[in-house]
Formats: structure tokens, sequence, C-alpha cells
């Protein structure tokens, strides 16, 4: 009889785990600063710093497809950035 009890315990705790779990968790971004170098960051911008840009893909799901592509995609010049032009 307590075998059931744990047995159905041990669902109900895997099942609202699983409920729980962000998937926004594991993704990463490639992102430009103000000085031109670009980082691999696991918080997404939000957009209100001008200082950095997000580049690259949307998201990444691991961090190494996101340093490999950070190759790819910073070894290019920057736009130029000019006063009052928010992007």
């Amino acid at each position: 009889m307590a075998y059931r009890f744990y047995r159905f315990l041990l669902i109900a705790v895997l099942l609202l785990l699983l409920a729980f779990v962000d998937p926004a968790f594991a993704n990463w971004w490639i992102v430009r600063a103000a000085d031109n170098k670009c980082l691999v960051v696991d918080i997404e911008p939000s957009g209100n710093d001008k200082d950095i840009t997000k580049v690259g893909k949307d998201v990444y799901q691991t961090r190494e497809q996101a340093e490999a592509d950070v190759k790819e995609v910073c070894k290019e010049d920057p736009p130029p950035r000019t006063p009052g032009n928010a992007e």
C-alpha cells in the first residue's frame, strides 16, 4: 500500500516540475556592445538599452551554437552609428 502512495507522489512531483520548467532557461543570444565587441549572453536583450544590439539569429538553443555563429556574425564590420539613429 505504501509503495503505491510513494509511486503516486513521485509521479505528481515530476509532473509539477515539468509544468514549471521555463523553456527559455537554456536560450542564448549574441549581442554587440557599444565598443563593437560581441558577447554570448544567456539573458535576452530587452531592446531598452541603446548601447547593446542583438545580432545573429533570434535565439540559440545552446551556448556552443552561439559561440560558433559569433565568429561568422561578428567578423563583419558593424554599421556605423550616427547620433540620433536608434539602431
